[in-house]
């Protein structure tokens, strides 16, 4: 699979982590500190986030093999899960699986902002976990494996470039340019879900036709 399964998955999960729209609430959170601190504290954070990402892609395999959950489910239950946040994007509707209003209003009365809310579940939430466990679980040898791992590197670095920037990021984009975005974002992660569903699907009638078989 090579460059196909490096470049489908970098553009998944860069539009499933999503730190583009996830611009305006970092800035919203950080915005009375100065630059150094905030540099560090999104450093921090994109540092939490890649590494409960890694964790639970690494583990999920063996979470499914304790719970006798077969991949097919998980993959079509993941396709869902997709598809509700793409059209939330395309809707303009913040995703379900972000924090919600009352929880950032608690988080921010807190000292500690890195764990919660900015690394889970801003930066890495559902969506972003089930995504990596599918798409580990998608490779097709241990050289995809590897490379899955350092496209997660890369979204993530790019993420902490685009955060750290949050003021000039969003201060460019606008508002109605931010929303371009994440509704073609909706768009290309809506794709990706029915694409999820159609093979969890696949896989899960050519397991039952082998058992009636």
């Amino acid at each position: 699979m090579g460059l196909n399964f490096a470049l489908s998955s970098f553009i998944t999960l860069f539009i499933i982590v999503d730190p583009i729209v996830n611009v305006p609430l970092f800035r919203a959170f950080l915005g009375d500190l100065d630059q150094k601190t905030r540099h560090n504290i999104v450093k921090k954070a994109v540092i939490v986030a890649a590494a409960v990402l890694v964790i639970f892609t690494l583990a999920g395999s063996t979470i499914f093999h304790l719970l006798g959950i077969e991949m097919y489910a998980f993959r079509i239950a993941g396709g869902i899960i997709l598809l509700i946040i793409a059209i939330e994007m395309l809707l303009g509707k913040r995703p379900g699986t972000k924090s919600s209003a009352a929880e950032e209003e608690e988080s921010m009365r807190s000292e500690d902002l890195v764990v919660t809310p900015l690394a889970v579940p801003l930066l890495t939430g559902p969506g972003a976990i089930t995504t990596g466990i599918v798409l580990f679980n998608s490779a097709s040898g241990i050289t995809d494996q590897v490379i899955l791992f350092a496209v997660i590197g890369l979204v993530y670095m790019l993420s902490y470039f685009i955060l750290s920037r949050s003021e000039k990021v969003f201060d460019s984009l606008g508002h109605t340019g931010t929303m371009v975005i994440v509704r073609i974002m909706g768009l290309l992660l809506a794709a990706v879900a029915i694409q999820f569903i159609i093979t969890g699907v696949g896989e899960a009638v050519v397991d039952l036709m082998a058992v009636l078989g």
